[in-house]
């Protein structure tokens, strides 16, 4: 009745299957082939209690315009069906006549001969398969066990493809939602400002659709232009949430117009940070804070624990690290941490580039790092005058001919401030 060919077909077609009613079908043509069966029947009783169930497939053999597969989810109660459902027995019928009283004689009817298999979920009979015959028909002890290994292994092959149809229609959601974040973390990202004498360029790329990195710059109350680049520990949804925290609490001090500086905006965000409980939930944020004079290029700025910005010099085509008045990560400790400050001057011309740490440690396929230097250099060999657009895209162009276009294992942020006023 069965060989090794015709089952290593089946389980071959099944396992590319993605939908239950193809898995029916299949199952159906391989016991046909060796079975003169009628019709298939596929019950449930999975949330239901005794006499009802669930028919989920019926399929009918027809040699003309091939076998029809009906998927439904019909709830039926009594007769033979749930008897023998719940029974959760194998059923061998060799000489079967339906009942025309039976509710489920619609289904029966025809049958001469009626096989029944149980198949199992955690112990239990969560369902049946019934295998319906033209003619009465018995059937040996190794036909029977073999049917009965296939018909458990369709009623495994539909619960885990059910799930797998649950778990897509989850993801899919899941994908919309997180989508939908991303979104709405993307509007928190300022809108650069447009200055006279000062341009500004940057890029936003994050590892998943949301991400921890975060930058602001804007015009200050009194004339001064703030910029501050952070990046929370972590990444994904997580650290979106806390990034969209830190960016409420930076504003919340800007508005109220207390703001004494970039030390004393890192000590406010340090502390409310640190009433959030970060330092139990083992998180953190490091940041660069600075305030730049447009009119004179005077840069003063404070670090917790961020990666130095670049300082390109236009005149030499030096470049200098802004690692000065740094201390360790916001939120990281329990007692509160001082920011100190530290200023440089920035000459007409100059550009200084703040990023992230996905920058610096961008892998190649090889698994290097792409490093500080290989920043430097990008920055050193910019041709002619030196603008922040053109600083963005020659180091993201470098980052993906480096890292390939995948997606990167971190996010990676990169505001570029260039085209200073002479010193007044």
């Amino acid at each position: 009745m069965w060989n090794i060919k015709s089952t290593t077909w089946m389980l071959n077609e099944m396992s590319q299957c993605t939908e239950p009613r193809e898995l029916v079908r299949l199952f159906f043509e391989h016991v046909r082939r060796s079975v003169n069966v009628q019709r298939a029947l596929v019950l449930s009783s999975a949330g239901l209690t005794s006499p009802q169930y669930r028919l989920l497939h019926n399929i009918r053999r027809n040699d003309e315009s091939g076998d029809a597969v009906a998927t439904s989810n019909d709830l039926r109660e009594g007769g033979l069906l749930a008897s023998i459902l719940y029974g959760g027995t194998f059923q061998n019928l060799t000489h079967f006549t339906p009942s025309p009283t039976d509710p489920a004689f619609d289904l029966l009817r025809g049958g001469r001969s009626l096989m029944a298999f149980p198949f199992f979920e955690k112990g239990m009979c969560a369902g049946m398969v019934v295998i319906l015959g033209v003619s009465p028909r018995s059937r040996n002890a190794a036909d029977l066990c073999a049917l009965a290994m296939v018909c458990s292994l369709l009623g495994r092959a539909i619960e885990s493809q059910k799930l797998a149809n649950q778990l897509e229609a989850t993801y899919r959601a899941l994908d919309s939602e997180l989508k939908a974040a991303a979104d709405v973390q993307r509007w928190l990202l300022p809108s650069l400002p447009v200055l006279h004498n000062t341009s500004i360029a940057a890029s936003y790329r994050t590892a998943r659709y949301s991400g921890g990195d975060y930058y602001d710059v804007g015009q200050l109350p009194d004339g001064r232009l703030g910029v501050l680049i952070a990046d929370v520990s972590g990444k994904g949804a997580p650290a979106a949430v806390l990034m969209a925290v830190l960016r409420s609490i930076v504003h919340d001090e800007v508005d109220r117009a207390v703001l004494s500086g970039p030390a004393a905006l890192l000590d406010y965000a340090d502390g409310r940070l640190r009433a959030l409980g970060l330092p139990q939930r083992s998180a953190f944020v490091t940041a660069f804070c600075g305030t730049l004079d447009v009119a004179t290029g005077e840069l003063v700025y404070s670090s917790a624990g961020h990666n130095p910005p670049r300082l390109l010099r236009v005149n030499d085509r030096t470049v200098a690290s802004l690692d000065g008045a740094r201390t360790i990560p916001l939120g990281l400790l329990d007692e509160p941490s001082t920011h100190t400050e530290e200023t440089v001057q920035l000459a007409p011309g100059d550009l200084a580039l703040f990023y992230t740490d996905g920058i610096t440690e961008a892998r190649s396929p090889a698994g290097e790092f792409f490093g500080v230097d290989r920043l430097d250099q990008i920055l050193r060999d910019l041709p002619g005058v030196v603008t922040p657009d053109a600083t963005v895209q020659a180091v993201t162009k470098a980052i993906a001919s480096f890292a390939g276009d995948g997606t990167p294992a971190d996010d990676q942020t990169i505001l570029a401030l260039g085209g200073f006023a002479q010193q007044s």
